[in-house]
């Protein structure tokens, strides 16, 4: 996979931040990654939730029958 040098500028307070959610050894590209899957799978969560709240989800056995 090819590497993108780009810059993102941070503040002193959120480099911090991020260095405390890493732990030893791991790169910086790899806790975004993480970050980004957690969120990911939050948003999908979330999604989830609303539709049963809103009676959305259909019964996958009944519809099979």
């Amino acid at each position: 996979m090819a590497i993108a040098d780009k810059r993102i500028p941070v503040t002193e307070e959120t480099l911090d931040k991020l260095k405390r959610l890493g732990h030893k050894g791991q790169t910086y590209d790899e806790l975004i990654n993480e970050m980004m899957d957690a969120y990911r799978k939050e948003k999908l969560i979330k999604m989830l939730k609303e539709h049963r709240e809103e009676g959305n989800f259909v019964d996958f056995d009944e519809e099979v029958k």
